[in-house]
C-alpha cells in the first residue's frame, strides 16, 4: 500500500496527535524515530508545502510577540484517512521493512492506535508466503550465484520473521 513516499506518512504521523510547525515536526520525527528515519529540512518543507497544496494538510500563520510568525500544519481529513490505511497495511518488500514497518509499529504504539498486532500478523503471514516463493525459486534455479542470492533473501526475511514473532509481536 505504498502509492506515495513513505517520508509523507511519517509527516501525517506526526500531525496525528495536534497541529505542529516545522520545526516541531522535526524534533517529533528526530525524537520518535531517530535511531530508524531521518528527515531533511529541506525535504521536509517540500512536503508540508505539496501536502498543503493537495488538501491532505492545512497551514496557517501564527503571530508571535517577539518573534517573525511561524506556520503551522494540521492535518485534514484525507490525510488522516490516508495514513490510517497506510498505518494498517503490511509492509510489501521486505527491502522497506528497516525504516516503514518500524515507523509504523512508532506509531501505533506512540498514538494509542489499536491494530498493531494485526499488523504485526500480517506482516507475518507477507514475509511466509514471499519465503515460500523464494524457497521454490531457489529449488527450481541452475545457477549457484542466483541460488546463493535467493539463499541470501531467504536468510533475510527469516531474521525478520524471527524478530517478528519474539519481538514486534510483543511491542504492542
Amino acid at each position: 500500500m505504498k502509492d506515495k513516499p513513505a517520508t509523507e506518512y511519517a509527516l501525517f504521523g506526526a500531525l496525528m496527535s495536534g497541529p505542529r510547525h516545522g520545526y516541531e515536526i522535526l524534533q517529533f520525527l528526530e525524537t520518535g524515530l531517530g535511531p530508524a528515519w531521518r528527515v531533511s529540512t529541506s525535504q521536509l518543507y517540500a512536503l508540508l508545502k505539496r501536502l498543503d497544496k493537495e488538501g491532505f494538510v492545512n497551514s496557517s500563520l501564527e503571530a508571535q510577540d517577539t518573534r517573525p510568525s511561524k506556520r503551522v500544519f494540521s492535518i485534514l481529513p484525507p490525510g488522516r484517512e490516508r495514513f490510517l490505511k497506510w498505518l494498517n497495511s503490511p509492509t510489501d518488500h521486505a527491502r522497506d521493512l528497516r525504516i516503514e514497518f518500524l515507523a509504523k509499529l512508532y506509531f501505533f504504539h506512540h498514538l494509542g492506535i489499536q491494530g498493531g498486532s494485526a499488523l504485526v500478523n500480517s506482516q507475518i503471514t507477507l514475509l511466509e508466503q514471499f519465503e515460500e516463493i523464494l524457497r521454490k525459486k531457489k529449488l527450481a534455479e541452475g545457477d549457484d550465484y542466483r541460488r546463493l542470492v535467493y539463499g541470501f533473501r531467504i536468510s533475510t526475511l527469516e531474521g525478520w520473521l524471527d524478530w517478528l514473532k519474539k519481538e514486534a509481536a510483543f511491542f504492542l
